[in-house]
């Protein structure tokens, strides 16, 4: 037995390393969330064109979680919206533990659309009336609740709505038995958990207005959910949407970053198959990453002469 290990390892060593295996975790979303599928569409691509690497997918409660993770390891990517990274690296909000200055941008994904449904017979008809309402803003400690709070707050009634703090997965029970009149997901449409209390319970989808939209458009982009996209909601509706990108953390040696950087671009037939919204990833979306690059990715995009914002550098 003693023989037969020396030979394999001497075979490995003779190979040059041949048979060596870097393990990287990709941390992302809920498994049944859309960037979950993101998430697995990408590794599969990423191991397709990166030798030698393995990448495991791992569930997350939310973006919160993936970012306060990167304090503490290493060989780790991770999905979030760019401005609750931005937060943590300023240790405000909810990271003020600070220690997260060693957080890099790889590449952008596709943007969260913010999604407030409610039920028809719940009386609610815009976000206002909310008031006075138990409402589920979003997942604990997801970057839906964070924006369902932030927009309540800019329009002066987040203390008036009775938020109720739990697991999104809990979301669509609440409002059958009625303990909410409604819930709010970020997701790419269509989100399926909407889809899914859609086709047992008449729904509405929530309108930003215009004017509400004003005292937010510094944080976020607007967008509009296509009418036809869930049942019953037979009209487009104005909402707003966060921009989400893939980080690492300054351990990820410069190589492989490079290495990974340029196998995600260049295997985009393979990750583009996970998820139609998956096409709507653009060059040009990372300079709203807003965090800097890690240096094996700004070699890459060098590299191919994107022209990558000076902050992001």
């Amino acid at each position: 037995m003693k023989r037969l290990t020396s030979v394999v390892v001497m075979a490995m060593l003779v190979g040059g390393f041949a048979f060596t295996q870097t393990n990287l975790a990709l941390k992302s979303a809920r498994e049944t969330s859309t960037y979950y599928a993101f998430s697995v569409g990408i590794a599969e691509a990423l191991m397709h064109g990166t030798r030698g690497v393995n990448i495991t997918v791992e569930t997350s409660a939310g973006s919160v979680e993936n970012v306060k993770m990167a304090r503490m390891r290493n060989d780790y990517l991770f999905t979030s919206p760019p401005s609750l990274v931005t937060t943590a690296t300023r240790s405000e909000g909810q990271f003020p533990e600070g220690g997260y200055e060693r957080i890099r941008s790889l590449w952008p994904l596709p943007g969260l659309v913010m999604h407030w449904v409610v039920r028809q017979d719940s009386g609610v008809q815009n976000i206002r009336d909310l008031a006075g309402q138990r409402f589920v803003p979003g997942g604990a400690g997801s970057a839906g609740e964070q924006i369902t709070r932030n927009i309540l707050s800019s329009m002066g009634i987040v203390e008036q709505v009775n938020l109720m703090t739990v697991d999104l997965s809990e979301g669509v029970p609440a409002v059958r038995n009625r303990r909410a009149v409604g819930f709010g997901t970020s997701s790419t449409p269509p989100a399926s958990m909407i889809q899914e209390i859609g086709a047992t319970v008449p729904i509405r989808l929530l309108e930003l207005s215009d004017a509400d939209y004003a005292r937010v458009s510094h944080l976020y982009t607007r967008a509009t959910i296509p009418a036809g996209m869930y049942p019953g909601v037979n009209q487009p509706v104005k909402t707003v949407s966060l921009p989400v990108a893939l980080y690492t953390t300054d351990s990820l040696p410069e190589q492989l970053a490079y290495d990974l950087t340029k196998a995600f671009w260049e295997n985009r037939s393979r990750w583009e198959s996970a998820h139609p919204a998956m096409r709507l990833i653009a060059m040009e979306d990372v300079n709203y990453m807003e965090v800097r690059l890690h240096p094996g990715a700004l070699r890459y995009y060098r590299e191919i002469g994107f022209d990558v914002a000076p902050a992001l550098r």
